[in-house]
């Protein structure tokens, strides 16, 4: 027991008084950046990772691989803003793995406010070459809470008499009720519909957040529906799929912009913006990378054994 208090000390003494924890993220995150799966700057964070815990003097560092995956994606260049009839800069970043817009391009905005599929053939031939609005306006609600909150003794003790979860990970199937087979259905439409009428770039507003932050996701791809029962593991041909077929540009905007544009349109205005859009993709490794280091034990008794934190 002497030991451990000991050990604890010295832990504790550590962690409080020469702790590396923000030197360490902020070179993952300001100096080596955004750290897509199989992109050239997760590559780059791997090594590094790796090369650190050699320093810390931990054992056998390396890479291990995964996967395959696919292919990695990078941003090169972007920039997007309103320069018709006034210049507005916005706040708004490319999905994951979308293709580029082949150099920078002005075009005419369109709100494609369609809902059901003969309201998208109204759209036919408007399209082309055109920067597309392809979802609903978004609320945005006043907040009147805090933003971040303590714990407190109460909070504290309804977690430590939580009961315990109930068995392993549960393999769930569910139905889609007719309502959301036919929003699906018509969202993959819509999308191969863009496709199809040569749309330049497609843009949504962010799914959540407000004040200016912006949650951006993978590309999406144009599919049909899966067949049912779905599962968690039901998927089509993801954007990093080395054969997934080609898509229109995507962006994804903050909500307060993208709903002032489409407040413009709808008050008769008409908006143009000009986007430039570079990036590249990477195939020539399809694996993804696990960094993996060792603290070998002293006692040969365990000496194969793991313990994993």
């Amino acid at each position: 027991l002497i030991f451990f208090d000991a050990l604890r000390v010295k832990i504790r003494d550590e962690g409080m008084n020469r702790s590396q924890v923000m030197q360490t993220l902020s070179y993952l995150t300001d100096v080596i950046g955004p750290r897509l799966t199989a992109s050239p700057n997760m590559k780059r964070a791997n090594e590094w990772t790796r090369d650190e815990m050699t320093k810390w003097g931990l054992q056998n560092a390396h890479l291990e691989p995964w996967g395959p995956f696919g292919r990695g994606w990078s941003l090169k260049r972007f920039s997007a803003q309103v320069s018709e009839p006034q210049s507005i800069p916005l706040i708004a970043y490319p999905k994951a793995w979308s293709p580029g817009t082949n150099g920078s391009i002005t075009a005419d905005v369109v709100y494609l406010n369609a809902k059901n599929e003969a309201e998208l053939e109204q759209f036919k031939g408007k399209l082309k070459g055109a920067i597309v609005l392809t979802s609903p306006m978004r609320e945005v609600k006043a907040q009147f809470e805090a933003l971040g909150t303590r714990r407190d003794e109460k909070d504290l003790l309804n977690l430590a008499d939580a009961p315990e979860p109930r068995g392993g990970p549960q393999r769930r199937t569910f139905q889609l009720t007719p309502e959301q087979r036919t929003a699906m259905q018509f969202a993959a439409k819509r999308n191969q519909f863009l496709l199809d009428e040569g749309a330049a770039v497609s843009i949504d507003p962010s799914r959540i957040g407000d004040g200016g932050t912006i949650f951006v996701q993978s590309a999406t791809v144009p599919q049909p529906l899966p067949t049912e029962p779905i599962t968690p593991n039901t998927r089509g041909i993801p954007p990093y799929d080395k054969s997934a077929p080609k898509l229109t540009p995507q962006l994804v905007m903050a909500v307060e912009h993208y709903n002032r544009l489409v407040r413009m349109i709808e008050a008769g205005e008409k908006v143009k913006m000009a986007v430039d859009l570079a990036v590249e993709f990477h195939d020539a490794d399809l694996m993804g990378y696990n960094t993996i280091a060792e603290i070998p034990g002293t006692d040969p008794k365990l000496k194969d054994e793991i313990v994993m934190l």
